[in-house]
């Protein structure tokens, strides 16, 4: 017990040391953990979804896999997106403002309304490959369900233009994985993607240099 006081007595007088200095305690962030994983097990498939900040690029990983009921990993296809757009995508669901924002649009491959589109791209294994997410209403059989939604990860085999966007071309898939969320669990990821934004802006007050 006298060593637990001296260890406390310890820290207080070097807080106020710190404190006395104008330098108060300070630990370094690291976000290059998982913000949310998810590991689902439905009667067809089993899988998980994680979300991972990339804030020097002001981006969002989310990676989407499936595995085996023996628990191993069959496939997994991953994208960035941008973390602002996405944060405010998932926002306007929470909020209830997603039906007047973001609409449906057949030539972005968007099927209904509340969805959410974006590309990317990058070079793997000295390949250019386009990476495509995709947020819509979960369709079961012909009919779309508004109380859920599909998020997809998709991999094509791109061409990279004169500008270096890559372009996709559609009818050569090269991985493609996807998971349903609800609208319960969006709002708990808005939430999470609400404070790690707030968090890392607020210890990092030149953010809005980052090259995006």
């Amino acid at each position: 017990m006298n060593d637990e006081h001296s260890s406390i007595d310890q820290f207080l007088a070097e807080l106020d040391v710190q404190e006395a200095e104008g330098s108060p305690i300070k630990k370094d962030k690291d976000y290059q953990h998982n913000l949310y994983k998810k590991w689902f097990r439905s009667k067809t498939q089993s899988g998980f979804v994680s979300i991972t900040p990339w804030f020097q690029a002001l981006k969002m990983k989310i990676d989407i896999g499936k595995t085996s009921p023996e628990g191993k990993l069959i496939s997994s296809t991953n994208v960035f997106v941008d973390a602002i757009d996405f944060g405010a995508y998932l926002k306007s669901i929470t909020t209830g403002t997603a039906l007047s924002t973001y609409f449906a649009n057949d030539k972005m491959g968007v099927p209904t309304a509340e969805g959410f589109v974006s590309y990317g791209g990058g070079v793997i294994d000295g390949k250019p490959v386009s990476r495509i997410f995709k947020a819509h209403y979960w369709q079961a059989n012909e009919s779309y369900d508004s109380t859920s939604f599909v998020w997809k990860c998709g991999h094509f085999v791109a061409r990279k233009s004169e500008s270096g966007a890559f372009i996709p071309d559609m009818k050569q898939l090269i991985s493609v994985d996807q998971i349903k969320v609800t609208r319960q669990e969006i709002s708990s990821i808005s939430y999470l993607m609400d404070l790690a934004m707030v968090s890392y802006v607020s210890n990092n007050t030149d953010w809005y240099e980052n090259d995006r």
